[in-house]
């Protein structure tokens, strides 16, 4: 059997603008650039279907750098689109950090769209867009103390929260004030947010284990752990990954 074929990974630089990412971004996706790690990393080269490299938060342990291929990024930004009812042309607004998976995704699914995504951090007047993704704490603030952040996220189609729960009172709260909140639930290793409202996105499968912990399976899964390929092969064995999160079903 011959060696698989790789391809060059770099690491995203501070210094790009975010349409050179962008660039970088859509060139990674099609083969026509080199593989991008979020942060530094050893590794120099990656299978060929690598796309992207990003690391986990590390909150339940040593960060892991989790290897996701192109395949998973589209199967994750097309599963999204559909959900959101996007058509090329629609627009994504950028208010949370690169170095994640959630703002690459906001990054390739505004690619995806045939649109420059519009980088809305760190700025006094906002520019809206079809499409947010944001966390918690940035809803919270939007409804409670700032005003253009809330005008920003009324505007839009949707705006995706992620990166932990929000309380029912506050996204009544949310609805309240006309913010068509989507809550999301994922991790790096499915590619960032895979459950919408409390449902799978097409092609996600969800089940529980004997002890109440989410399993998941589906096309945007990631391929391996570059730095820890047996912890990988250990959680995927039986091709669903297994997370640390306790979960039910609800009616």
């Amino acid at each position: 059997m011959g060696e698989t074929e790789k391809r060059e990974l770099i690491a995203i630089s501070a210094e790009w603008s975010i349409p050179q990412l962008q660039e970088k971004i859509a060139d990674a996706i099609t083969g026509d650039g080199p593989a991008l790690s979020a942060t530094q990393i050893e590794n120099k080269f990656v299978d060929s279907n690598i796309a992207l490299v990003v690391n986990t938060s590390g909150s339940t342990g040593e960060a892991k750098s989790v290897a996701i291929s192109t395949q998973a990024l589209i199967a994750s930004t097309n599963a999204a689109h559909k959900y959101l009812g996007a058509t090329p042309g629609d627009s994504w607004s950028l208010l949370i950090p690169t170095t994640h998976i959630a703002g690459l995704n906001v990054i390739a699914r505004a690619t995806a769209l045939g649109t420059k995504v519009i980088d809305n951090r760190n700025v006094s007047d906002f520019v809206d867009a079809d499409f947010i993704s944001i966390v918690p704490t940035q809803l919270h603030r939007a409804l409670t103390s700032d005003a253009k952040l809330l005008e920003h996220l009324t505007a839009a189609e949707a705006v995706l929260v992620g990166g932990g729960p929000i309380s029912e009172s506050m996204r009544k709260s949310a609805a309240d004030k006309h913010v068509k909140v989507v809550t999301t639930y994922g991790m790096t290793e499915m590619c960032g947010g895979c459950i919408y409202n409390q449902k799978p996105l097409e092609g996600v499968m969800v089940e529980l284990n004997r002890d109440g912990l989410i399993r998941l399976s589906g096309p945007m899964m990631a391929t391996t752990y570059l730095n820890d390929a047996l912890s990988w092969q250990n959680l995927t064995a039986d091709g669903w990954f297994q997370t640390s999160d306790i979960g039910e079903f609800t009616d």
